[in-house]
């Protein structure tokens, strides 16, 4: 079963092991946070960093689903098929005052980082979680008024930010919903061996 914390928290500690080789601070350049607190004030730990947030998730539909049988002896487990989402990621650059040019060069980071790396896999990130294949991150283009609206639900202003698309994390539960019989053969049915 995937772990959205997990894929998340994998994904923003190569962001952060990046931009510190680039350049070394004290603290994490990027967090996985909101940006404002259910009570509408700023998160004061997000100051002078890139926040990485979820603003949607989906179902993604271009996968086939299939209703897989766990085989054992002359019986089979029916089982649910994974349903696979679409994580929708920003990246914004918390910078005010004379950092903001500090978070415009963030965000180019950012940026280059998922260029050069667009799928995470078990080979390149072993901490993923068992059953995760690979996972891809795609950039996503809205226009100033998605931007606006999405910045206006999270509840901040206007922040220059990086839009991604999270592809394929599966959902799988291998919970058992029904069991099956093998068909028992007799001679007058089998078939004749070749």
């Amino acid at each position: 079963m995937s772990n959205i914390r997990n894929v998340l928290e994998v994904i923003c500690k190569a962001v952060n092991e990046n931009l510190q080789n680039l350049e070394q601070r004290g603290d994490d350049w990027v967090v996985l946070s909101s940006i404002v607190g259910h009570g509408g004030g700023i998160n004061e730990h997000v100051s002078n960093k890139v926040v990485m947030t979820v603003y949607n998730v989906t179902r993604e539909n271009m996968v086939s689903n299939y209703t897989a049988a766990r085989a054992g002896n002359d019986a089979f487990a029916m089982v649910r098929p994974p349903i696979y989402i679409n994580l929708y990621l920003m990246f914004m650059a918390n910078f005010a005052d004379k950092n903001y040019t500090d978070g415009l060069a963030a965000i180019s980071r950012v940026i280059s980082f998922f260029q050069q790396n667009p799928c995470f896999t078990q080979a390149n990130r072993p901490e993923l979680q068992p059953g995760i294949d690979k996972l891809t991150l795609e950039m996503e283009n809205l226009t100033p008024t998605d931007v606006s609206f999405v910045m206006g639900v999270l509840g901040t202003k206007y922040l220059p930010s990086a839009f991604y698309k999270l592809r394929l994390l599966p959902f799988d539960a291998n919970a058992m919903y029904a069991r099956g019989h093998g068909v028992q053969g007799n001679s007058a049915n089998s078939l004749p061996e070749a």
